[in-house]
């Protein structure tokens, strides 16, 4: 399985199996878990504007974790530059991921801080960064450009023999 959203009408994001696991195994499904997150890393395809999400780094034990809030340490940057190193500068920083303890996850005024924070501060390629939130039963998808525009990419495709629903979170 893998997710595609449509970015712009020649831009497409896919999310590989691997990455939507990795994210899923977080998901806030008691009343006990708590937030989770990391970063997006994956590939700009050079044959296309499609970018894809291969990994994500998984919560650190130097993040503060709560049941409604999260804060990513520093080591997810370390974790993203390693994966960097070791794919010989090819795994690219794409954004920042995390858990709500919601079906249908909305973002809340700190996660719009964070990803302001993100696309004016961090170093990336390309004009904007993704930022996906895992919620109890799907996943939705955000992007923010260098401009400052933010939207909500639409799934598109699911290639797993499903039709496209609103990033439905699978087991």
């Amino acid at each position: 399985m893998k997710l595609v959203y449509r970015v712009t009408p020649s831009q497409r994001l896919i999310i590989v199996e691997h990455a939507i696991k990795q994210m899923q195994a977080f998901a806030q499904r008691r009343w006990w878990d708590r937030e989770a997150g990391g970063v997006l890393m994956g590939r700009h395809l050079l044959d296309s504007h499609d970018v894809v999400v291969d990994e994500v780094s998984t919560p650190q034990n130097t993040d503060r974790r709560g049941r409604c809030n999260f804060f990513r340490s520093y080591e997810h940057e370390q974790v993203a530059h390693q994966r960097w190193l070791h794919e010989h500068s090819t795994s690219a920083y794409l954004g920042l991921w995390h858990t709500h303890p919601e079906r249908d996850p909305t973002p809340s005024s700190v996660d719009h801080r964070d990803w302001e924070n993100a696309v004016a501060n961090d170093a990336y390629e390309g004009s904007r960064l993704f930022f996906p939130i895992v919620g109890t039963e799907c996943i939705r998808v955000w992007t923010k450009t260098r401009r400052g525009t933010i939207k909500e990419l639409v799934e598109v495709r699911r290639v797993d023999g499903q039709p496209a629903g609103r990033g439905e979170a699978q087991e």
